[in-house]
């Protein structure tokens, strides 16, 4: 009996020992396959999904795909690049449930439903709070993997993947400002990242980025005028830049404008951003519809904001570039039955 129990403590060890020495194999196999995904994120899931125009798809691939991506850091993968996109599209999720608790609390506040403002007002700051530590998070992987553009200084890009992921991961930085101011700042992200990202986008070559990069300069320039050069015409340059977006055939520019007018309380731009977006809607690039619908999801979200504020209701389906008090040339005004 002795002997036997030796026997089995002696196995128990064996098998201990064996399954410690595996350890380092299994992590060189986990690498392997985490350089495996992120390669082929990068080569063909991205340039794929960029062709899809269902941003209900891109947010479910963010939300899935973001914490298995990133398991494999603990492995030695390096997936900040991919991080970037993952993040981005991720907030995405919690940013259109955002706006649906600011709809809410716009409609309880007109129909003097206080208890209800109070509770939509309180779930939009939620929401809101991580939509920023996502973007805030998407920017935080673009510096940590290129650098920050300092003192004329721009980081090394090597080719467009690289651009682009800076160019998204610019933006989320100031999205995430954005978010964060409506959470109360509750996520803390500094202050000095608008000035940041105003000096990164001009990292990109313009006509190449559909007028992203000078267009989203100038939208900051018209939200925190202290970072405007001297003589710089802000309103001009978005314009610029729509025209660009629109000739190239991805409309985000439209949509910096159009977000720029309306933080600035320009009505008149704002509506004028609105109905040029609707009316260039043919001759999209389908190379990048993702980035299209976004901008189309921007767009949008300033349109219900609007008509829910005046009447009480979102934008009317297929309405969008409508709004509840236009008239026709004739005269009478629009019947906003026929659009419902």
């Amino acid at each position: 009996m002795k002997f036997r129990s030796k026997a089995r403590g002696a196995l128990r060890v064996a098998a201990l020992g064996a399954a410690l020495a595996a350890l380092p194999g299994c992590g060189m196999v986990y690498k392997t396959t985490g350089d495996v995904l992120i390669s082929y994120g990068r080569a063909e899931m991205v340039p794929y999904l960029m062709t899809y125009q269902d941003v209900g798809m891109a947010c479910a691939t963010g939300e899935a795909l973001t914490p298995l991506l990133l398991s494999f850091e603990a492995v030695g993968s390096h997936p900040d690049k991919l991080a970037t996109l993952v993040y981005t599209v991720a907030a995405t999720c919690t940013e259109a449930l955002a706006l649906e608790e600011e709809l809410r609390y716009m409609r309880a506040i007109k129909e003097g439903r206080v208890t209800e403002a109070q509770d939509a007002r309180s779930r939009q700051k939620e929401l809101a709070e991580i939509s920023a530590r996502r973007q805030y998070e998407a920017y935080s992987r673009t510096v940590g993997e290129f650098g920050e553009a300092d003192n004329g200084k721009c980081p090394r890009l090597r080719n467009d993947f690289d651009e682009m992921v800076w160019m998204i991961g610019q933006v989320s930085g100031v999205q995430s400002l954005l978010n964060d101011a409506t959470a109360d700042t509750t996520v803390g992200v500094p202050r000095d990242v608008a000035a940041k990202v105003e000096r990164g986008l001009a990292c990109l070559d313009n006509e190449k980025w559909w007028g992203v990069p000078r267009g989203g300069r100038a939208a900051l320039w018209n939200i925190l005028p202290m970072l405007k050069p001297d003589n710089a015409d802000a309103w001009a340059e978005l314009e610029r830049a729509t025209r660009i977006g629109f000739e190239q055939g991805v409309r985000l520019p439209s949509a910096l404008y159009a977000i720029s007018a309306y933080s600035v309380g320009d009505d008149d731009r704002v509506r004028r951003a609105i109905r040029e977006f609707a009316n260039n809607d043919t001759h999209l690039d389908p190379n990048y519809a993702m980035i299209d619908a976004i901008a189309h999801s921007l767009i949008k979200g300033i349109s219900d904001r609007m008509w829910t504020e005046a009447t009480g209701k979102r934008t009317p389906y297929g309405g969008l570039g409508t709004f509840w008090d236009d008239t026709r040339s004739s005269g009478p005004a629009i019947n906003i039955d026929d659009l419902l």
